[in-house]
């Protein structure tokens, strides 16, 4: 157990003049932070980056105003939707908004340098917060590795390179500016202190706008408020257990905190209220399959598989070797028996969690905090209060690893007085630096591209079949299909019931021009009722490439009764009838296309060739010239419109 720790001094004010070694700390911290994450400038738009960037209306000033931006999700979709996932984070939209996307449109270098520059001023602030925490009881040094810990930690890189991972960062400078601010409230000693208050609630206030998990600095505030004053309150605490319903004088310093808690707790009740508001009643919805734990029906399997998650959290921030942008699915299998030997790890983290929150009670305040900080952020991620749509997601632990770097750097101070061999413990760290910053760097390649983000998903996560699926439709996209057909077979070995790489496999299947196969597949994924719907169109499709065509418009025109905002179903049924020389039907199916979507290339070429073979020359070559405006590069249109000109020289139709 770590030693029993003086009490904690409050004489570091978080605004006070800063010196020339501090400056020195601050440069060093501020470059590695920056220097670490250079290799993600050329990085592009990955993973959850596509639907939050590419396909976000809400970054364009012109299709989406500030007002209405502060009533939709994450996604850009209304938070009334029922099929939003509830991610309210206005703030961070805005960031996309005002400092990348009106400067560059969807340059990604913009939206990777602003993440880099963040990360650097979260770590620069953790350097502040490290010495508030850490300054009373030792050296400056500690402070400084404490803030190099969490700038070179590689758990930070999906935080970092992925895009989407700026709500993490953002959330952490209001985050940590907050807490700073409380720290002020309790040093000052006059009118002043309530003003410092105020201003940590509103800046916790706007951490929650970046990232929900940003309300939890008022917890935070409020133990370290606690844990600073543990002392008093302790003597308050007796005093009233002692004296019963006597009366007596509260000490001012505890009347104080008092006051401070009321107005957190107070300030934390109304921010849920708005928060849970913002759902407009309904809750988000997540598929069982993404986090099986938390839909298991017995309470003691969700118990072990819970705990067994939280081991894992752990050993992500202890040891980062085997990091993946997903943990969904099979990943880390639910436990479903007490004799589990994966239940022994769990027990170990209570057992530690347990001894180290013996030590806070026995005035270890140091500890405590470091606690606070590592344990409250985690905990909207873990479960507990309400149902997550993820397993693990390394990104959540950006916040929860700042109160792991404190611990690890307080454990280090008491070793090396411990062992009277500081040099030996420095050496030990400054190997762990070097060993997270190697990491970083390697790490960062991976979130270069899809492609390269999902191989290194297979490999550090073979049992996922989500990885599986999306590597092999990356290899697909590049035209590796040898190599896709591979993981495309891996997953469904892997996971029968997933539906989704039977569809996929069909889509590559179709592509080779193995249409029997393609259609195999795609009635394989159409057994499964939520995929019914999505694979009518192509398994229509294969009927037709396959001269079935009574089936294939039976299927066509049912999956238009599902849904009838389809133009690529009506460009499709509209090929089958004019295959089938039903020349009026089919020109009135590509009309009905071209109306649903005036952008539609295809509909455009194939509606051209159609009034061409009808003798309609002049109609046909228009629609042909609009396809080719669409796609200069159309080859198909390029070849019929030399077909209709050679024709035309020869002075024939």
């Amino acid at each position: 157990m770590l030693s029993r720790a003086p009490p904690l001094v409050l004489t570091c004010s978080p605004l006070e003049r800063w010196n020339m070694n501090k400056a020195t700390s601050l440069l060093l911290v501020g470059s590695i932070s920056v220097l670490l994450y250079l290799n993600t400038l050329g990085a592009g738009f990955v993973f959850d980056d596509h639907r939050a960037i590419l396909t976000n209306d809400d970054l364009d000033s012109k299709k989406t105003s500030i007002y209405e931006l502060f009533s939709h999700d994450f996604w850009g979709g209304g938070m009334h939707r029922k099929e939003s996932h509830k991610s309210y984070r206005p703030l961070t939209v805005i960031t996309y908004r005002l400092l990348n996307y009106e400067f560059a449109g969807l340059e990604p270098f913009g939206y990777h340098l602003v993440n880099v520059i963040l990360h650097a001023i979260v770590s620069m602030l953790f350097l502040q917060v490290a010495e508030i925490v850490l300054g009373p009881h030792g050296d400056k040094e500690w402070s400084t590795m404490a803030a190099l810990l969490f700038a070179t930690h590689s758990i930070h890189t999906e935080a970092v390179a992925s895009v989407v991972g700026r709500a993490e960062l953002l959330a952490c400078i209001f985050f940590l500016f907050s807490f700073l601010f409380y720290s002020q409230a309790i040093n000052t000693h006059s009118n002043y202190s309530s003003a410092y208050t105020f201003l940590s609630i509103i800046l916790g206030f706007f951490s929650m706008l970046s990232k929900e998990q940003g309300i939890t600095v008022l917890g935070v505030c409020g133990a370290y408020d606690v844990l600073a004053h543990w002392n008093s309150l302790l003597n308050m605490c007796c005093k009233i257990f002692k004296k019963g319903k006597e009366r007596f004088e509260i000490q001012s310093d505890c009347r104080d905190v008092i006051k401070r808690l009321c107005f957190i707790a107070l300030s934390g009740a109304i921010m849920m209220w708005f928060r849970i508001s913002m759902n407009e009643g309904t809750d988000p919805i997540f598929k069982p399959e993404e986090m099986r734990a938390a839909f298991h029906p017995n309470r003691l399997v969700r118990i072990f598989s819970f705990s067994n998650i939280y081991v894992w959290n752990i050993l992500l921030l202890i040891f980062p070797s085997s990091l993946c942008c997903d943990w969904s699915l099979g990943s880390l299998p639910i436990i479903e028996t007490l004799y589990d030997v994966r239940n022994i790890w769990s027990l170990i983290l209570y057992i530690v969690l347990g001894l180290l929150i013996i030590s806070t009670l026995r005035g270890d305040t140091v500890v405590g905090i470091g606690m606070s900080f590592l344990l409250i952020p985690f905990l909207p991620s873990a479960g507990i209060i309400f149902k997550v749509g993820f397993v693990i997601a390394e990104r959540v632990l950006y916040l929860p690893s700042l109160g792991y770097c404190l611990l690890l750097s307080v454990g280090a101070e008491r070793l090396s007085k411990r062992i009277y061999n500081k040099k030996i413990v420095q050496i030990a760290l400054v190997f762990v630096l070097i060993s997270m910053s190697v990491k970083t760097v390697s790490r960062n390649w991976d979130w270069h591209s899809d492609l390269s983000l999902f191989e290194s998903g297979v490999r550090a996560n073979p049992g996922n079949v989500k990885l599986h699926n999306n590597y092999a439709m990356e290899l697909k996209s590049a035209g590796r299909f040898k190599e896709a057909e591979k993981y495309y077979k891996i997953a469904m070995e892997i996971e029968p019931d997933y539906a989704e790489v039977y569809f996929n496999y069909g889509n590559l299947l179709s592509e080779t021009k193995d249409h029997k196969g393609a259609l195999h597949y795609f009635e394989k994924a159409m057994s499964f009722p939520h995929m019914y719907s999505k694979t009518l169109n192509n398994a229509a499709t294969m009927y037709f490439k396959l001269g079935r065509y009574t089936e294939a418009e039976n299927k066509f025109k049912e999956s238009l009764e599902i849904n009838p905002d389809q133009p690529m179903t009506y460009n499709n049924l509209a090929s089958l009838y004019g295959e089938t020389k039903r020349y009026k039907e089919s020109s009135r199916m590509f009309k009905k296309a071209i109306e649903m979507n005036p952008g539609y290339t295809e509909a455009y070429f194939n509606y051209g060739t159609l009034l061409y073979q009808m003798g309609q020359v002049d109609e046909g070559e228009k629609h042909l010239r609009h396809a080719l405006k669409l796609n200069p590069n159309h080859h198909g249109a390029l070849n019929n419109l030399k077909v209709i000109e050679y024709y035309r020289n020869k002075g024939q139709k």
